[in-house]
C-alpha cells in the first residue's frame, strides 16, 4: 500500500505539470508553487522517484502482490512524464526564433556582427542543462557582491557578474532586477545562468536588490532601478563599460521595473535628487512579468508609459504561467507596438511555468541563448 501511495502523489504533480488545472488566481499561483519543479528539472526528480520507488519495494508484503502491478505499471507512466516533459523543452528554439524573426526581420541575424551572437552548441547545451541545473557559476566568471549603489542597506546592493581575464574595450552592460511581487526575492535568485552566460561573452553584468514592501510602494522601486542605471553609468570608466549600451532585464516584478524605468528616461519625478542623471538604456528584456499597474497611479503601469523613443524591447511570457497569465503582458506588447519606433518582440513560450529561469535547466539556458542574441542584434544597431 506504501509504494501505490508513493506513485500515486509522483503521479498527481506530473500530471499537474502536463495538464495544468487552474490557470489563474489563487489555486493557479498553487499549481505553479507545486510544477515550477517538475518542468525544470524532471530528470532530476526522475532519479528520486526511482530511488524512492526501489526502496519503497523491499518493504512490499507478499499479500500486496495486485497493489504492487498496479503501482509500478502507473510508475511507468510517470516515468514517462518525466521524460516527456524534458523533451518538450525543445520547444523554447523554435519559439524565439519565430518571434525574433517576426519582430526583427528575416535577416536579423545575418546584421548581427561576426562572433557576437553565439548560440551554443545544443548537445552541450542540454547536456548542461540536465546534468548542472544547479549551476551558479562559471569558472571564467568572477561574481563581485554586495556592492552598494546608494545609502540604504541591503535593499540598495548590488552584485557584479565579469569575465575573470578583464577584455579590453568597452563592455556592455546587462542589468538585472529580480522578481518577488516587491515584496520578497533578491539579487542571488533568478537568471543567474544567463548573467553568467553573458558574463563569459564579454558583457558586464549587474543584478540588483531594491526597496521591497510598503518601502518599495510605487515608485520607490523604480526610483532605485534607475539609481541602479545612474551608478553604473557614472562608474562607466571606472570598470571599463560601456556607457550607452546599457540594457535591463527584468523577472516578474523585476519586468514591470526594466520596462518602467527604459520608457521614463529623464522623468525628474523618478529621479528625485538625482535629476540630472543619464537614465536612459539602450533596450528591455521582460521575463514573465508584471506588467500591470502598481497604484492607482496611471503611471505605474507600464501600457501607459509607451512612447515613440521607445527602446527596443523583448517580452517573454510561458504560455501556461499560471502566477501571472499572458493578458498584461500581450496588453503591453501590443501599446508599444502601436507608438514605438523600435522593435518589439513578443514570444510565448510553449508548455513554459513562471520562473522558469530560476534553475539553470535547459529552458533557461535556451532561453539564455535567445536572449543573448537579441541583445547583440539590438547592440549593432546604433
Amino acid at each position: 500500500m506504501g509504494l501505490l501511495v508513493t506513485v500515486v502523489i509522483w503521479a498527481l504533480f506530473v500530471a499537474m505539470a502536463l495538464w495544468v488545472p487552474f490557470g489563474r488566481g489563487a489555486l493557479g499561483f498553487v499549481v505553479f508553487i507545486l510544477t515550477m519543479t517538475c518542468n525544470e528539472i524532471p530528470l532530476i526528480l526522475l532519479v528520486v522517484f526511482v530511488a524512492s520507488v526501489a526502496a519503497t519495494l523491499t518493504d512490499v508484503p507478499p499479500e500486496d502482490g495486485p497493489l504492487t502491478a498496479v503501482a509500478l505499471g502507473l510508475a511507468v507512466l510517470v516515468v514517462l512524464g518525466l521524460v516527456w516533459l524534458q523533451v518538450r523543452a525543445r520547444s523554447v528554439r523554435p519559439a524565439f526564433e519565430a518571434a525574433l524573426t517576426t519582430g526583427l526581420g528575416p535577416a536579423w541575424r545575418t546584421r548581427i556582427p561576426s562572433g557576437s551572437a553565439r548560440p551554443l552548441r545544443r548537445a552541450v547545451l542540454w547536456m548542461s542543462g540536465i546534468l548542472l541545473p544547479f549551476q551558479r557559476h562559471r569558472r571564467t566568471v568572477e561574481r563581485v557582491r554586495d556592492v552598494p549603489y546608494a545609502a540604504g542597506g541591503r535593499a540598495h546592493l548590488l552584485d557584479i557578474y565579469r569575465r575573470k581575464d578583464r577584455r579590453t574595450g568597452q563592455q556592455p552592460v546587462v542589468i538585472h532586477l529580480h522578481s518577488g511581487g516587491f515584496v520578497s526575492g533578491g539579487k542571488s535568485r533568478e537568471s543567474v545562468a544567463l548573467l553568467n552566460q553573458l558574463a563569459d561573452h564579454g558583457w558586464f553584468g549587474v543584478s540588483a536588490n531594491y526597496t521591497l514592501r510598503s518601502a518599495g510602494a510605487f515608485p520607490e522601486s523604480l526610483i532605485d532601478t534607475k539609481r541602479v542605471i545612474a551608478w553604473v553609468r557614472a562608474h562607466s570608466r571606472e570598470h571599463g563599460t560601456d556607457p550607452v549600451r546599457i540594457y535591463l532585464v527584468g523577472a516578474s516584478a523585476g519586468g514591470h521595473l526594466a520596462i518602467s524605468a527604459a520608457l521614463t528616461a529623464q522623468t525628474p519625478r523618478f529621479q528625485p535628487g538625482f535629476e540630472d542623471a543619464d537614465t536612459s538604456v539602450a533596450g528591455a528584456v521582460a521575463l514573465y512579468g508584471y506588467l500591470g499597474a502598481r497604484s492607482s497611479d496611471p503611471a505605474s503601469a507600464p501600457a501607459q508609459l509607451v512612447r515613440p523613443d521607445a527602446p527596443p524591447m523583448l517580452i517573454v511570457q510561458g504560455s501556461t504561467d499560471t502566477a501571472l497569465p499572458s493578458d498584461e503582458a500581450r496588453t503591453v506588447a501590443d501599446s508599444l507596438r502601436s507608438v514605438s519606433e523600435s522593435p518589439v518582440v513578443y514570444v510565448e513560450l510553449p508548455d513554459t511555468q513562471h520562473s522558469f529561469d530560476f534553475f539553470a535547466s535547459v529552458r533557461s539556458r535556451l532561453a539564455a541563448d535567445a536572449i543573448e542574441s537579441f541583445l547583440d542584434w539590438t547592440r549593432s544597431q546604433g
